[in-house]
């Protein structure tokens, strides 16, 4: 009688059915999609965030010079992709220099040659920096050469715009993508 349940057993093990397998690689693709989304999201919230802490030191910089003589604004790129802002007013350091991206973002940015008006792009690099002057009432500085308008934070995918008003010195967010 034992003899005969162990064949039963045997022959009624078919292995693995196709609905099991199906629902195994539901499983894993929802497990996975979930994965991808979280990463996608992580990386552009250090978008936004480089571009909002970077309008927010440009901001503040302005603010602070009302009734100084200038002040400006350099963000530099050290080895190891990040990016960092540090404030000046009238010359003397204002802040210390802060990590504001992460690797993995990147900075692009617009100036305008006041001798000219011809406009140029270029890209934060590992070992670089960029000065954005400001005036005593505000507006950027066009007197120490070409003046940033506009930079755009990205990671290859998401892109946040920072605008710089020339004659205000506004600034301004936008998200494109």
């Amino acid at each position: 009688m034992t003899i005969k349940k162990t064949r039963d057993h045997k022959l009624n093990n078919a292995g693995i059915s196709l609905v099991e397998i199906i629902i195994v690689l539901a499983i894993m693709g929802i497990i996975g999609g979930a994965v991808l989304l979280s990463t996608a999201i992580a990386t552009d919230k250090q978008v936004t965030s480089c571009a909002e802490k970077l309008a927010s030191s440009l901001e503040q910089t302005r603010s602070l010079i009302m009734g100084k003589q200038s002040g400006y604004v350099e963000i530099s790129q050290v080895a190891g992709d990040y990016v960092y802002i540090q404030m000046y007013i009238d010359g003397q350091a204002f802040s210390d220099e802060v990590a504001i991206g992460k690797p993995g973002v990147i900075v692009n940015y617009t100036c305008v040659d006041p001798s000219d008006n011809s406009v140029s792009n270029g890209t934060l690099t590992a070992g670089s920096s960029l000065k954005v002057y400001f005036l005593r009432n505000g507006s950027v500085a066009k007197d120490h050469g070409p003046y940033v308008t506009q930079f755009s934070v990205t990671n290859g995918k998401r892109i946040v715009l920072v605008k710089i008003d020339q004659f205000t010195g506004r600034i301004e967010t936008e998200k494109t993508a």
